[in-house]
């Protein structure tokens, strides 16, 4: 597949939209069922879900949480703590929160990765458009290379 689109394949899933309470055993059922990344879709003002998703998300250690939206401190300390990066995204509407993402977790000390979200091929992107976007939510130049550069393989 490399050689079609210069890209790495990963075998995973985006838990979205289910009960906070399912999010931990689904993210075991995934694991269980060969998924090498699991992703729990966050708190984003553009397609809510339910309160507490966060927070289940990251209970359950899941390894990325997609656009947390406004996630609180504490949650980016937990974030931390189960070393669940936290999204940086690309993907219109969710971004719109990526400034308060980048500080709470810059705070927090949480991992960070840009990611796309992506829906279609157009919504790919490169990585110096990755560390746009990363500079754009308020990282340093520097920050933001070694964003895009430790979690390539995820972004």
């Amino acid at each position: 597949m490399e050689d079609v689109l210069d890209i790495r394949v990963l075998v995973g899933v985006e838990i979205t939209h289910v009960p906070p309470q399912k999010i931990g055993p689904l993210a075991l059922l995934a694991r269980k069922l060969g998924a090498e990344i699991v992703v729990a879709h966050g708190e984003t003002p553009v397609e809510p879900v339910r309160p507490g998703t966060n927070r289940a998300a990251l209970d359950a250690i899941v390894d990325i949480l997609s656009h947390p939206g406004f996630i609180t401190l504490e949650e980016a300390d937990l974030a931390r703590e189960n070393n669940v990066c936290l999204e940086i995204t690309s993907r219109s509407g969710h971004n719109i929160t990526n400034g308060h993402v980048a500080r709470i977790a810059k705070q927090a000390r949480a991992k960070m990765v840009v990611d796309t979200d992506t829906h279609a091929p157009g919504d790919l992107i490169d990585s110096a458009r990755a560390q746009q976007i990363a500079v754009g939510a308020g990282l340093t130049e520097d920050e933001a290379a070694a964003i895009v550069k430790h979690h390539a393989i995820l972004g």
